[in-house]
């Protein structure tokens, strides 16, 4: 009887040790599992943010250009009219900034 009980014991502790190994090969596989799950997640995550942030750049860059546009075509119309100013009037300008500095220093 004694005997038997030993042998009892001994089975369920193989047992108990069998279902220790199993449980401790599905917890590594569950983890592993997690672990993959979770790295597709983050991947996911920083495509989508990345997606995200080139389309607010560029949105920011097409709004700036079309802000700009206006004050660039502007500018260059100046430009245009102050290279076609004529002659007589480039003369005048002259001569006032000539009168003007003959004033100041007079009899120089």
């Amino acid at each position: 009887m004694a005997l038997e009980a030993i042998n009892e014991i001994k089975k369920a502790e193989d047992k108990a040790e069998e279902l220790i190994q199993e449980a401790t090969a599905k917890a590594k596989e569950i983890l592993k599992v997690a672990n993959i799950q979770a790295e597709d997640e983050y991947n996911k995550i920083v495509e989508s943010a990345n997606l995200k942030k080139s389309e607010t750049i560029k949105k920011a860059e097409d709004d700036g250009n079309s802000e700009a546009a206006p004050i660039l075509s502007k500018g260059e119309n100046e430009v245009i009219e102050i290279k076609n100013i004529s002659e007589d009037k480039k003369n005048n300008a002259i001569n006032l900034i000539v009168e003007r500095i003959v004033k100041i220093h007079g009899n120089s």
